[in-house]
C-alpha cells in the first residue's frame, strides 16, 4: 500500500517540480518528491510549517525511543505516523511523506530530511537564514545595524530571517573570569 503511496507522490498528471537548490543522497530524493508532491497541490507553506513543528518533537526521548525501536515493524510504524500527523492536522501529502520513510525504514534519516527540505523552502521563498547568538538580548538599534550589514552579504533581493538566541554562557575574557572567581 505504500509503495503505491510512494509511487502517487512522485509522480502525477503534472511535470515534477525540481527543488530551487540541490538536494543529494537519499534524504534528497525523498525531499525532491515532497517537494514536487506540495507544489503539485500548492501546500508547501503548509507542509513546511508541519515540518518544523514536527522537528522540535522529534528530540523527545521518547520519539527517539519510537523511531530507533526494532521491536515495532516499519508497516506498524508507518500506519501509527500517517494516523498521528492526520489527527495533528498534516496535510495528507505530509503525512504520507511520513508513511513512506517509516515504510522504507528511514525513519533514522527523518531529521536530516527535514532539515533538507527547510533548507530547499528557504530558497523557495528567496530567504536567506540567519542566526545569531548573543549573551544579552539585542536591542532594536542594533538589531538594525546588523540586519543593516547581513544585508550586504545577500545575492538580489532575497530576505533576510533573523533568528536571535541568547546564550549567557558565551561571555568570555579576562573581566568574566575575573568576576567568576571573585563570586565564588
Amino acid at each position: 500500500m505504500f509503495r503505491i503511496l510512494a509511487r502517487q507522490m512522485c509522480s502525477s498528471a503534472g511535470a515534477s517540480k525540481k527543488t530551487p537548490i540541490p538536494v543529494f543522497g537519499i534524504e534528497g530524493r525523498y525531499v525532491t518528491a515532497l517537494y514536487s508532491a506540495a507544489s503539485q497541490k500548492n501546500q508547501l507553506d503548509e507542509v513546511d510549517k508541519h515540518l518544523r513543528s514536527l522537528q522540535q518533537e522529534l528530540l523527545k526521548p521518547k520519539i527517539v525511543d519510537f523511531i530507533e525501536s526494532s521491536m515495532v515493524s516499519s508497516a506498524e510504524k508507518a500506519k501509527l505516523l500517517i494516523d498521528v500527523a492526520k489527527q495533528a492536522g498534516m496535510p495528507d501529502t505530509a503525512a504520507n511523506f511520513l508513511g513512506i520513510v517509516a515504510e522504507n525504514g528511514r525513519l533514522k534519516k527523518l531529521r536530516r530530511m527535514i532539515n533538507m527540505f527547510t533548507a530547499v523552502m528557504v530558497a523557495h521563498k528567496n530567504m536567506a537564514l540567519c542566526e545569531v547568538i548573543t549573551a544579552k538580548p539585542l536591542d532594536e538599534g542594533t538589531r538594525k545595524s546588523l540586519m543593516d550589514a547581513l544585508q550586504k552579504f545577500v545575492k538580489g533581493e532575497k530576505k533576510i530571517e533573523l533568528t536571535e538566541r541568547v546564550d549567557p554562557s558565551i561571555i568570555g575574557g579576562w573581566w568574566w573570569e575575573w568576576k567568576t572567581n571573585i563570586s565564588t
